[in-house]
């Protein structure tokens, strides 16, 4: 069999943690049926399915043209987690079917992908309603390197979505960079003729609460209907989430 190309691999993130996500190469099982297309013939290769012990394996059957005979190799597949819409066999199924083609030599290269772990600063973190860290981002295998002989993995390049390098063992390829952070619009009040003290002390208010107080505050000193202006303003952005914070 011949070796995965960049394309034909996949990238999920299998763990994250707060110092950054670790990343699996695998294939789909759409890749196995096309290089056996590829490398067989449509029409000299079946597949076929057997629950064993509560167990789903899954066997991949290459026609030898020269006697006819059908050789089989067959592998168990393992459920997918519950995602509410039933699929956990389809998954198991699937599985079993990638394990077999395996066994055929499609993908088995993937077993000697190094350690590929992206740092928090190249990938963007978010906080989960239970505490917890998750990365939503999508990886791409942008190119991939064997060991002729071997036919080991030696180099990998892997881009975020943006197309930007993420992680790389290839020296020529650019170096990852840290995730672009988006800082929050600058809030805008009309200032008039109001103090700077006054202006930065509405700019910096959290809550409309903060901003009463201030309003208060100033009342007596500063121009009311400036004063009443940049409230608004300020209590409308608030409002709205638009904050400094």
């Amino acid at each position: 069999m011949r070796l995965l190309k960049a394309t034909e691999i996949e990238a999920k993130i299998k763990q994250v943690t707060e110092k950054g996500v670790v990343i699996l190469l695998y294939k789909t099982a759409r890749t196995d049926m096309d290089i056996l297309d590829e490398e067989f013939g449509p029409m000299n290769w079946q597949s076929e399915y057997r629950e064993i012990k509560e167990n789903m394996y899954a066997g991949i059957g290459v026609k030898n043209t020269e006697t006819g005979e059908w050789v089989w190799k067959w592998d168990c597949g393992i459920e997918s987690r519950a995602d509410g819409d039933g699929n956990e066999k389809k998954g198991e199924a699937s599985d079993a079917f990638k394990r077999a083609g395996f066994k055929w030599g499609i993908g088995r290269e993937l077993y000697t992908a190094p350690f590929i772990f992206i740092p928090a600063d190249a990938v963007e973190l978010k906080k989960t309603a239970k505490g917890g860290l998750a990365c939503y981002e999508k990886f791409d295998v942008k190119s991939i390197t064997y060991d002729e002989k071997t036919r080991e993995i030696k180099k990998v390049t892997i881009t975020n979505s943006k197309g930007r390098v993420v992680w790389s063992n290839d020296h020529s390829a650019p170096a990852a960079k840290p995730a672009e952070k988006t800082e929050p619009a600058p809030v805008q009040i009309p200032v008039g003729n109001l103090s700077n003290k006054c202006a930065l002390d509405i700019a910096a208010a959290k809550t409309t609460g903060e901003l009463i107080s201030i309003y208060n505050a100033y009342a007596t000193s500063e121009p009311i209907a400036d004063l009443k202006a940049a409230c608004a303003a300020m209590k409308k952005q608030l409002e709205s989430g638009n904050s400094a914070e």
